[in-house]
């Protein structure tokens, strides 16, 4: 098998074809990357909401249940 100038070309071609074919890889890997990234994010911000509505009910809780203590307590000193 002799190299001349075809053979050369024609490898270069192929390698070509492989360079595009990893370059569109890396850049739909890189895109699935940053919609993974969002998500995350947005189940971060779902997680947060939640934590602040178990804080609000908490404090709502506290705040009747020691209108429950001043009642029993009125009842138990009358």
């Amino acid at each position: 098998m002799s190299i001349n100038e075809d053979t050369i070309k024609q490898e270069r071609d192929l390698l070509k074809k492989d360079f595009d074919t990893l370059s569109e890889s890396i850049k739909k890997m890189e895109n699935d990357l940053k919609t993974l990234k969002n998500n995350l994010n947005a189940v971060y911000g779902a997680m947060q909401q939640c934590d602040k509505f178990l804080k609000v009910l908490s404090e709502k809780g506290e705040k009747e249940m020691s209108n429950e203590k001043k009642e029993a307590l009125t009842l138990a000193t009358s």
